[in-house]
């Protein structure tokens, strides 16, 4: 009979591969791991949607903002001194803004149809929208009791280029002309709300499930 050294049997030993629960256990955490990174990354792609939607609006609003105080409060037209204004105008169904500079090219001081020109259009990015997640009952970045009325409170006015949206009209100083009020962004539960003051002072803050902070 052949004897089998320590060394020899340690090395069959070594070579004996995985068993069955082995593998089981590896495939069990492998699948584990990769619904948690799934998981993982989904919420990060909500939320960055959501903060770089904020983000986007910020930014144009500051730069609409600017453009206004740049642009001043009067302008020549055809030879003639004529007052100018710049307009941000929402539109919710297109998930959209829009940018128009108007001139008061027949001087009656009346923003009608044809005296404005669209600068530039911009849309939300995608799974974005104008709107709120459910549970929300406190007023944008105030925290005033009382949930949101509409997904953009800023007024109305029914002339041009507002034309019935939500608007921002914008001074020589970068004044809101129209008052103040707030935008509201959702994407699944997750709410981003950007005020705006009277003085033109934008605030973002989100909603932390009971607050806004």
């Amino acid at each position: 009979m052949k004897r089998i050294s320590g060394k020899t049997l340690a090395s069959v030993n070594r070579t004996r591969g995985f068993t069955l629960l082995e593998l089981l256990l590896v495939m069990a955490m492998i699948g584990i791991l990769t619904c948690v990174a799934t998981w993982g990354k989904g919420l990060f792609a909500h939320g960055w949607q959501l903060k770089r939607a904020g983000h986007q609006l910020l930014e144009d609003l500051k730069a609409v903002q600017g453009q206004a105080e740049m642009s001043g409060s009067l302008t020549m037209s055809d030879g003639a001194l004529v007052q100018q204004r710049t307009f941000l105008a929402f539109d919710v169904d297109s998930e959209s803004y829009l940018a128009y500079r108007w001139q008061d090219r027949d001087g009656d001081g009346v923003a009608e149809s044809g005296e404005s020109e669209q600068l530039w259009q911009k849309r939300l990015p995608p799974q974005v929208a104008f709107g709120w997640a459910a549970g929300i009952d406190r007023r944008a970045c105030s925290n005033v009791s009382g949930a949101p009325t509409s997904a953009i409170s800023f007024s109305s006015p029914t002339y041009a280029p507002c034309d019935d949206r939500p608007c921002i009209k914008f001074d020589q100083h970068g004044f809101s002309v129209m008052g103040p009020g707030a935008v509201y962004l959702q994407e699944g539960g997750q709410t981003l709300a950007i005020t705006g003051t009277r003085p033109g002072h934008f605030t973002v803050c989100e909603w932390g499930g009971e607050r806004w902070r």
